[in-house]
């Protein structure tokens, strides 16, 4: 009897634990949007649901109800800031999307909840993961500036003593400052995280904001926020380069120094005093772009920087040109039209010069670069590197493959692991190696082995076409083929007042060469490099949906038009019609519309898009724009 008993309570409780699990789902898709969480709704500080919390989970559920059973989240601080937490804590390096998510996130908050998180314990979760985040990938300006505040408040530093503190592990270094000229002094703050970091890649964060003090209580000025940070997005560092009074107008000025990466130019931005707030007082639509200083009087309100301009990537040559700014009707402008650029006087200008090369005669190309790189420094080893190959190169086409073997055997012994020169002395070995090997095969085979590929197949084409033209009383294919360069397609083009041509396609290491034969001559035919006959040419394929309009997203962020995105995004339908918004456009048309108060349009594009793309980031915040009433 006891044992019937024991077995009766365990069978009853595997029932209700069954009845229990089986009913779980149903009451989640009914209270919540698809964004379950096994943590408790956070207490509401504003304009509080009965929903739980939204969270942008992996495994997201479908919508649960018809459309007309939801609305637009009426969201509460909390609950949106903790979104964007979870999505900060999710990113990874590369993640493209999710750091668009995290801005547009960032967006919302500042226009729902200005200031926000206003909790002390959800700004310091927030900062915590951001700067646990991937390194510059997070603006982290909003949440780190009132945190900074909050420990100024503290340690109640003098706006008129240069001094360094350290609190929560960040540098504050204070510098006096007089932006308005009111002789109540303001003090730059240079903030960075940590406070130890020495070098630019260890420094999580870098600022300079211009603070005030009333009474106890410390703030930032307004305007602030046209101010950046570094590292964010492309700004690799931010470095102070003067304060002073540089426009002369009796009131000082700060001005800072943006690197990007994978630049050339740097930038300066000046910041004054205007209109009760800081501003850039460099002229709208302008930018200040410097590849090095000319001169800058501290007694002026001028300066002349020098801008550069790639001319060459394959040379490293760099064009570049004077501008002399002015203080000019309350903004800083270029003086004058800039002139034209000219080249710099360096080797690698100097060889892009004498371009192309492989149109020469060989022994006068090989000569030509030998003289040039006498002059090459230790800055120039790429530029070295670059003609010792194409002297490789050259050798080939010359007929002295062993000279050219030993030369490019020689380069790969030095060669970085990963470097341009391994890669192609990797690959010349590779093709040089095979039996059937032809130089102009080696050509292309360097050509596409890598970017800027050190020979052009075009050029070697064009001289010897040029030196030794195909003559007309035999047929062009065998003439061809006794070069030893294929053929494999031949189409005759015609065209009112002109002669007929032959097209000849060349198919060398996986790569398409037309070229035209003109009887223009009496005896030998004229060639020209041409693009593919119209027959020939790859159908343009439609896209299978439409990515967001360029520069959609920057306009929302960093102008916060919403309207005008609309525009770009109905635009973009228009001149496409039949196909589809991918899933980012999608989301950006949606947010749009809430951000413009375009309520139905809104919900309705969010709930779409959640049905029709539930797995995707973008599908995942939609629905976290909705709840179900």
């Amino acid at each position: 009897m006891r044992f019937r008993h024991v077995f009766g309570w365990l069978w009853l409780a595997c029932l209700l634990v069954l009845v229990m699990v089986v009913g779980m789902p149903l009451a989640a898709q009914e209270d919540s949007p698809g964004f379950a969480t096994n943590t408790p709704p956070p207490t509401p500080l504003a304009l509080a649901t009965n929903t739980p919390q939204p969270r942008l989970n992996p495994v997201v559920a479908v919508p649960a109800a018809p459309e007309e059973r939801y609305a637009l989240r009426r969201w509460d601080e909390t609950t949106l800031v903790n979104v964007l937490l979870e999505q900060v804590g999710r990113l990874m390096p590369g993640e493209v999307e999710r750091q668009q998510v995290i801005r547009l996130l960032q967006l919302e908050l500042a226009q729902r909840f200005p200031n926000a998180p206003r909790r002390p314990e959800q700004r310091e979760q927030l900062l915590q993961a951001m700067l646990k985040a991937p390194r510059g990938s997070v603006d982290m300006r909003s949440v780190v500036r009132p945190y900074v505040v909050t420990l100024l408040d503290g340690l109640k530093p003098p706006l008129d003593v240069f001094n360094t503190y350290t609190a929560a592990g960040f540098s504050l270094e204070m510098m006096p400052l007089d932006l308005d000229g009111s002789g109540t002094l303001e003090a730059l703050v240079h903030i960075q995280y940590p406070a130890d970091a020495t070098t630019a890649d260890t420094i999580l964060y870098d600022d300079y904001v211009p603070v005030h003090r009333i009474g106890e209580v410390y703030s930032f000025l307004d305007g602030v926020a046209t101010i950046p940070a570094a590292p964010f997005n492309n700004i690799a560092q931010v470095s102070l380069e003067r304060v002073s009074d540089v426009n002369q107008d009796g009131l000082e000025e700060f001005v800072l120094s943006l690197d990007y990466t994978n630049a050339i130019n740097r930038e300066f931005l000046i910041f004054g005093w205007r209109s009760a707030s800081v501003a850039n007082l460099i002229q709208p639509g302008q930018a200040l772009q410097f590849g090095s200083l000319v001169e800058w009087p501290r007694d002026s309100n001028h300066l002349t920087v020098t801008e550069y301009q790639v001319e060459s990537p394959e040379w490293n040559c760099l064009g570049e040109r004077d501008i002399t700014w002015s203080w000019i009707f309350n903004f800083f402008r270029p003086a004058a039209e800039p002139g034209e650029y000219s080249l710099q006087n360096s080797t690698g200008c100097r060889l892009y010069q004498t371009e192309p090369l492989f149109e020469l005669p060989v022994d006068e190309a090989i000569t030509t670069i030998e003289n040039v790189i006498q002059t090459a420094t230790l800055n120039d080893a790429a530029v070295v590197d670059r003609a010792a190959m194409m002297v490789a190169m050259l050798r080939v086409l010359e007929g002295r493959a062993d000279l050219a073997l030993g030369q490019v055997e020689r380069l790969a012994a030095t060669a970085e692991s990963g470097s341009w020169l391994a890669a192609q002395t990797a690959a010349f070995q590779t093709i040089a190696a095979q039996s059937n090997t032809t130089p102009l095969l080696i050509c292309a085979t360097l050509q596409h082995a890598t970017a800027y590929g050190v020979c052009d197949v075009d050029q070697v084409l064009a001289r010897q076409f040029s030196q030794d033209p195909l003559r007309r009383d035999l047929p062009i294919r065998d003439q061809l083929d006794m070069r030893g360069i294929p053929v494999s397609d031949m189409v005759t083009l015609s065209g009112i007042g002109q002669f007929d041509r032959q097209a000849v396609r060349f198919v060398l290491a996986g790569y398409d060469y037309w070229w035209a034969f003109a009887p223009l001559a009496r005896d030998t035919y004229t060639a020209e490099a041409i693009d593919p006959p119209t027959a020939f040419q790859p159908v343009t394929q439609q896209p299978e949906k439409l990515m967001p309009p360029p520069g959609a997203l920057r306009m929302l962020l960093d102008s916060h038009n919403a309207s005008a995105v609309l525009g770009q995004i109905d635009n973009l339908i228009q001149e496409n019609p039949g196909i589809p918004l991918d899933s980012a456009a999608r989301f950006l048309q949606a947010f749009s519309y809430d951000l413009i108060g375009a309520r139905d349009n809104a919900k309705h594009a969010y709930f779409t898009l959640w049905s029709d793309d539930p797995t995707s980031i973008w599908g995942q915040l939609a629905a976290a724009h909705l709840e179900l009433r």
